[in-house]
């Protein structure tokens, strides 16, 4: 799983993002009630006098948590075996390749079908080895094996650029937190430059590189800030090493080091001992790479249609959880659904994706690459009706078991609480409310080419600040429960929706979301004709009700059906059914690619970034014309506002200088990748950036209005991005009405 700039100053959008729906069951025939007051949900056995009841009681059956957890360890701990330096096992790499051979050859043993590594380009990241010695002190860090990681010694952790070409010797720097203040009166030129880096609450690794790339650095050396309030990344102790993924080109040889490692290199610099020799065996070679997406299949009775189970094999140290656990789960799914004699309906899929931490250079959506190369290159979304994806799936949670959906699949996760067939394992309870996903794994590749999913939720959990991407991402944070209550979730998702003959896909909550999203006030400014908008979300909010009602019909018939034993109704259900789910998946498609819209970490529909452009330009105008800059309460302000511009990309220009700035906010324009004709997955549902860098640049350095050179130039700089987003909203408003009337047609 790939985190993205996750800071404080996202806050506000996690709250957008990831608000919560409540769920409203839609039927059901559960003999016992397992929702409670609170709600929550859980079951020790399975109520459900539904078709597929006996079906799903055979599997859980069958589940067998030792060869899910012989599983994990194995994927997690056999660095030897696999090939892999301090545990990576990273796009493209022989490790992965050693890897990728091991989980065809245990398919076979399970004895699924059609077994195949389907590859896909990538660029490729060998880590091979690495070192720094200081002369003079204690300091020599090398080796990556499980002993020297454990044992803090181990050499510097790479990112996926190019190494040092052999040893770089050359004075190292302390450069404080990286930002362009703290190059000031520093000489980095051709030296290497260590950084104090916080990738949760200030910037992604890509920003400090460039900076320090800016200032002449020949290579970078990180360390993860410990933050009071457990903030941050890498936060379960001084030991750990927190490495992520770049975003960025071949810019610097750039690695990280843990803090305690860290403090002997500053008290090394701080005794006179400041020549360093720092060795990083790496390779990225752009376009060079294949990464194999590890794949099996249970057939159905019907080829048409497809469901994957899913996860990704690729990692950082150990991997335990993320997301050595999910392919763990995603075998053990496999496993139990075969030894149960399941006979699906439809062509049910497990799929272990490669390259799912990083895969491509220099660019935004460097992750999910595996993923994206099974939909783009090898149509593995065409007449896929649900993907089951899971990160993390064995975690000591603090909270409740949570199942996280795209909008359109929040009443199918109802409907499985109240169908009385999920299980859970020990004290484990399920919140009933289902978060919405975000683009943090392989799912949004899948969605954006028309196949809804689920995903375990595990979002607010202590484990992102603390152990994830650090060697304590560990066995120590397993949950036997947890883990088994996901994988019980695995197979009986996939048992109810193959079973029922039409998808409870509801396209009336893509309206919901378009109608909740569209502020009618900056519209009408913008000269949008809101009456006509509103009636275009009144109309597809209509005609996919209306669908949702015949899905449900179909359903409660083939049901009834099931019941009587009359298998004639019920081929003609399925046929029914099949028909239906064309329609609201070609329809959950359009959705996705006419109105998905993606930044580092959110996913909206509609133009709701631009909406919320406006508001915060409004906030920078209103400042400067009072003369406040940094308003008492922290949010009125000038300031306050500018640095939150551009779903806060703008704050890089209030910490890094103009030009890392422009590279950042560059870096997440879609003409960027079209001139690099990089049509990776995300580029073409990118939001309209206002143009404000420069000012915002030098009104977050001002401390009062009297700082500033010219306030009324500047209000016009802001002016005159307002008026270039109201137009914007006009256009894709425009656009939208157009598409949602398509959509509407397509439902009919």
């Amino acid at each position: 799983m790939t985190k993205k700039k996750w800071s404080r100053f996202l806050v506000a959008l996690l709250v957008l993002t990831m608000s919560v729906w409540t769920l409203a069951g839609c039927g059901g025939s559960g003999e016992e009630e397992t929702a409670t007051d609170d709600g929550t949900y859980s079951a020790s056995e399975v109520t459900s006098d539904m078709s597929m009841a006996e079906e799903v009681q055979a599997y859980y059956d069958a589940v067998d948590m030792d060869y899910a957890l012989k599983q994990t360890k194995k994927l997690a701990y056999s660095w030897e075996e696999f090939g892999e330096y301090m545990g990576w096992r990273s796009a493209g790499s022989d490790a992965e390749h050693k890897c990728a051979d091991y989980l065809a050859g245990e398919m076979e043993k399970l004895g699924l079908d059609d077994v195949e590594k389907v590859g896909t380009s990538c660029d490729l990241f060998q880590f091979n080895n690495s070192s720094l010695k200081i002369e003079g002190s204690k300091v020599d860090f090398k080796g990556g094996t499980i002993e020297d990681v454990e044992a803090g010694t181990n050499g510097p952790a790479s990112y996926q650029v190019d190494g040092t070409d052999g040893d770089l010797t050359a004075e190292i720097v302390d450069c404080g937190t990286g930002f362009e203040a703290d190059y000031e009166g520093k000489d980095v030129e051709g030296k290497i430059a260590l950084v104090l880096v916080d990738q949760g609450n200030e910037s992604w690794i890509d920003g400090y590189m460039y900076e320090a790339k800016n200032h002449g650095a020949a290579a970078l050396l990180t360390y993860s800030a410990i933050n009071e309030d457990g903030s941050g990344y890498g936060q379960a102790g001084t030991d750990t090493t927190n490495v992520q993924d770049v975003c960025a080109g071949n810019i610097i040889p750039s690695a990280a080091i843990s803090n305690d490692q860290a403090q002997k290199v500053l008290k090394a610099i701080k005794n006179g001992h400041n020549t360093a020799t720092l060795n990083i065996d790496a390779v990225m070679d752009e376009d060079a790479g294949t990464t194999y997406n590890v794949i099996g299949k249970i057939p159905g009775k019907n080829h048409d249609q497809k469901i994957i189970v899913s996860g990704h094999y690729d990692k950082y140290w150990y991997g335990f959880q993320d997301d050595c656990a999910a392919i763990g789960l995603v075998l053990a799914t496999a496993k139990a659904m075969k030894e149960s004699g399941y006979e699906p309906e439809n062509d049910i899929y497990f799929v272990c994706h490669g390259a799912e931490e990083w895969g491509v250079s220099d660019s935004m959506y460097d992750w999910t690459t595996g993923a994206w190369g099974m939909v783009n290159e090898h149509n593995m979304a065409d007449g896929c009706i649900a993907m089951i994806n899971f990160e993390l799936p064995a975690v000591d949670l603090e909270s409740n078991n949570k199942i996280a959906s795209v909008p359109e699949f929040n009443g199918l996760v109802a409907d499985i609480f109240d169908a009385g067939l999920l299980v859970t394992a020990g004290d484990r309870k399920y919140d009933m409310d289902s978060p919405l996903v975000t683009t943090m794994e392989d799912g949004i590749t899948y969605r954006e080419y028309g196949t809804p999913y689920v995903l375990n939720g595990f979002e607010g959990e202590s484990f992102m600040c603390d152990n994830y991407h650090t060697y304590k991402d560990n066995e120590d944070t397993y949950n036997g429960d947890v883990f088994q209550t996901n994988i019980n979730f695995a197979g009986a998702y996939a048992i109810y929706i193959d079973t029922l003959p039409a998808l409870p896909l509801d396209i009336a909550a893509s309206a919901k979301m378009l109608k909740e999203d569209f502020n009618a006030d900056i519209a009408k400014e913008a000269g949008v004709d809101t009456e006509e908008y509103l009636a275009a979300v009144k109309d597809l909010n209509k005609a996919g009700k209306d669908l949702n009602a015949k899905i449900a019909k179909c359903n409660e018939d083939y049901e009834a059906a099931a019941a009587e034993g009359d298998e004639e109704t019920m081929a003609s259900l399925r046929e029914e059914g099949a028909a239906l789910n064309e329609k609201s998946l070609a329809a959950f498609k359009m959705v996705n690619e006419k109105f998905l819209k993606v930044t580092d970490f959110t996913a909206d529909y509609g133009h709701t970034p631009e909406n919320a452009n406006i508001e915060l330009l409004d906030g920078v105008i209103a400042g400067l014309e009072k003369g406040e800059v940094w308003a008492e309460d922290g949010e009125s302000g000038a300031g306050d506002c500018a640095w939150q511009l551009n779903r806060v990309i703008e704050y890089n220009y209030m910490i890094f200088s103009m030009e890392t700035g422009d590279r950042e906010t560059d870096a997440h324009s879609m003409e960027y990748y079209a001139d690099k004709n990089q049509a990776q997955w995300g580029w073409n549902h990118m939001f309209t950036l206002v143009d404000t860098g420069e000012a915002s640049y030098e009104l977050t350095r001002a401390e009062t209005i009297d700082d500033i050179e010219d306030v009324d130039a500047m209000i016009n700089v802001y002016k005159e991005a307002r008026t270039a987003t109201l137009e914007a909203i006009a256009k894709l408003s425009a656009q939208e009405v157009t598409d949602m009337k398509a959509i509407t047609e397509i439902l009919k």
